[in-house]
C-alpha cells in the first residue's frame, strides 16, 4: 500500500509541476506572440484554462495531503489535545464525505458534457478530458482526508492534521517566518 501511495505522490508532484510550468510557458508565448509579433495564438486560452483546471482540483488531494489547506483554527487554537482530536476527527470525516460526494457530482457532471459532445474551440479536444481533473481532484482529496480520520482513530495518542504529518509538524517554517516578523 505505501508504494500506491508513493507512486500517487509523485504522479500528482510531477502533474501539478507540468501543469504550472506549462500554464506559464503556454501564457507567456501568448503574451509575446501578441506583443511582438501582433498575433495571437488562438490555443494558448484554452490550454492555460486546462491547466489552471488541473492544478486547482489536482491541487486538492495534495495540498490535504501536506496539510497545507487553509484552516480557520481559532477555537482549535484555544481548546486542549483531547478536543483537537476529537475536531480533527470530525473535520476529516466529514470533510472526506463531502468530497466523495463532490466526486459523485464531478463524475455526473463529466458524463453529461461528453454526452453532449462538447469540444474547445481551437483545439477540438473533448471537454469532457479537460473536465476529468475535478473528479479525480476530489476523489484524491476524500481519499487522504478520510485516511486522516482512519489515522487518527488507529493513533490514540497522537494527532494527525493529514495522513502523514502529526500536529505542529508542517508549521516549522510558518513559525520561523512569524517569529522574524514580530522580532
Amino acid at each position: 500500500m505505501k508504494k500506491i501511495d508513493e507512486l500517487i505522490t509523485k504522479i500528482s508532484e510531477y502533474l501539478l509541476s507540468f501543469s504550472v510550468l506549462g500554464m506559464a510557458a503556454i501564457l507567456i508565448a501568448g503574451v509575446i506572440a501578441r506583443a511582438v509579433f501582433n498575433s495571437s495564438l488562438s490555443f494558448t486560452e484554452e490550454i492555460g484554462q486546462a491547466l489552471n483546471l488541473a492544478v486547482t482540483f489536482l491541487g486538492v488531494g495534495y495540498c490535504a495531503k501536506e496539510a497545507r489547506h487553509i484552516s480557520m483554527s481559532v477555537v482549535y487554537d484555544l481548546v486542549g489535545l483531547k478536543a483537537k482530536k476529537v475536531i480533527t476527527c470530525i473535520t476529516s470525516l466529514l470533510t472526506g464525505i463531502i468530497m466523495f460526494y463532490l466526486t459523485y457530482l464531478a463524475i455526473y457532471y463529466v458524463m453529461s458534457v461528453y454526452e453532449l459532445g462538447r469540444v474547445t474551440a481551437a483545439l477540438r479536444i473533448p471537454m469532457w478530458i479537460i473536465y476529468l481533473s475535478i473528479p479525480l481532484g476530489f476523489l484524491l482529496g476524500g481519499a487522504e482526508y478520510i485516511r486522516t480520520f482512519v489515522r487518527n482513530m488507529k493513533e490514540k495518542d497522537e494527532i494527525y492534521i493529514s495522513s502523514k504529518l502529526k500536529i505542529g509538524e508542517n508549521m516549522d517554517d510558518v513559525g520561523a517566518n512569524n517569529e522574524e516578523v514580530h522580532s
